[in-house]
């Protein structure tokens, strides 16, 4: 029998990528600038780059796409109840603007001190809103859709937009004008004004408490606002 090395008709074939010993991503940066690494250590940087991975996930969506919101009031009853907490959708306002007519989250600045705000947009500027016989008014038109008037609410009285004194308020552009659904109880534009369009965060996507009150919500997935 020929030895192998002695037929011209053989030829060695060189390990394939399956063959070959599996490489974390850390481990062949270290190795393409001539830094050895053993077994032991391979193992190590793959749990290290497992994590720094997760990590930077995790970091990127709680900063960028999504944040969760704790509503300890009830100036949005019905349509948020005191102690809900929700997943706010931060994404995809980089590709749209929001509506008049939905629930948003935004930051609210006082003395110093800024909270996260939840409440519905009713108009964009440049705008003028008026509230006249317990009605709310964006350009002279009246908002009566269901998510403006809260027809579901247990009292009625709480149904009626109030003026808290002032009846008409201008919004600039570049300038959201904003009311919470239970208007007798929230601290709202009718108090401190428009905000600016920088402040805004995002709109309430997913409510994760209470237990019996999970799901979409805001009109996402065709649920209702």
């Amino acid at each position: 029998m020929l030895d192998p090395k002695e037929n011209p008709n053989v030829t060695h074939t060189e390990m394939t990528s399956e063959e070959r010993p599996h490489k974390p991503w850390l481990s062949r940066l270290l190795n393409s600038v001539g830094v050895p690494t053993t077994p032991g250590v391979d193992w190590v940087l793959e749990w290290v780059g497992n994590i720094g991975i997760a990590v930077l996930i995790t970091l990127v969506t709680v900063n960028y796409a999504v944040a969760r919101v704790y509503v300890p009031t009830g100036s949005m009853e019905p349509t948020i109840m005191p102690g809900d907490s929700f997943f706010v959708d931060m994404l995809t306002y980089h590709f749209r603007k929001p509506k008049p007519g939905d629930v948003i989250v935004f930051w609210r600045c006082d003395l110093g001190k800024c909270d996260r705000l939840v409440k519905r947009l009713v108009a964009i500027g440049p705008a003028t809103v008026q509230i006249q016989d317990c009605l709310a008014y964006v350009n002279g038109q009246p908002l009566t859709t269901d998510e403006f008037n809260h027809p579901g609410h247990p009292d009625p009285r709480r149904r009626c937009y109030s003026s808290a004194g002032q009846v008409s308020w201008e919004v600039p552009e570049g300038f959201y004008f904003v009311l919470g659904d239970n208007t007798h109880n929230s601290y709202d534009s009718r108090y401190w004004g428009p905000f600016p369009e920088k402040d805004f965060i995002g709109e309430p996507f997913l409510r994760v408490w209470p237990l019996t009150r999970i799901g979409f919500m805001n009109g996402y997935f065709w649920s209702s606002r």
